[in-house]
């Protein structure tokens, strides 16, 4: 194998384990958060944005909220880990009407940094998303390397059962 293509397809193994690694990491803290005390907070600002590029549209709910733990007030934003704009607007829009008509709402902190919070905790679709990503993008990058591997090879099988008669 040439070193260009070991530098190219080195490329895109880092990125298929980056994808999986940030969604393994996304949800053991997801995962985490269920232990986590809870709280009570109230909803500070909640918008629904929409974003629409040469991909297509996607959705994204943001969310604001104060707690407040031992007397100390703590702002949070995060929703779930994981959670990301996507296209599935119906999916989306129920988080945020759910959220639009609350006051207050259960917020889950981390014991051992009371300032990072979360609404929600678990495995969520975007988590499965990312891992399916990840996986998938490391198996076509095997397989092609495996190709290009192949590809280079001499047929020594075919070769060496070839019989020439004259």
């Amino acid at each position: 194998m040439s070193i260009f293509f070991i530098i190219f397809i080195s490329i895109f193994y880092i990125v298929g384990f980056a994808v999986l690694g940030s969604g393994i990491s996304s949800l053991n803290q997801a995962n985490a958060a269920k232990d986590w005390p809870k709280t009570v907070g109230s909803i500070q600002d909640v918008q629904f944005i929409t974003d629409n590029d040469s991909d297509g549209t996607t959705y994204e709910v943001k969310a604001k909220y104060l707690y407040r733990i031992q007397g100390i007030s703590y702002e949070g934003d995060n929703i779930s880990f994981g959670y990301n704009a996507g296209s599935g607007l119906v999916a989306h829009k129920q988080i945020y009407d759910k959220l639009k008509s609350a006051k207050k709402i259960e917020v889950r902190f981390n014991p051992d940094k009371p300032s990072q919070s979360t609404l929600s905790y678990g495995a969520t679709r975007s988590h499965f998303i990312m891992l399916a990503f990840g996986t998938t993008w490391l198996l076509f990058v095997t397989g092609f390397t495996v190709l290009f591997f192949l590809f280079g090879q001499n047929d020594t099988g075919l070769l060496s059962r070839l019989t020439v008669l004259e």
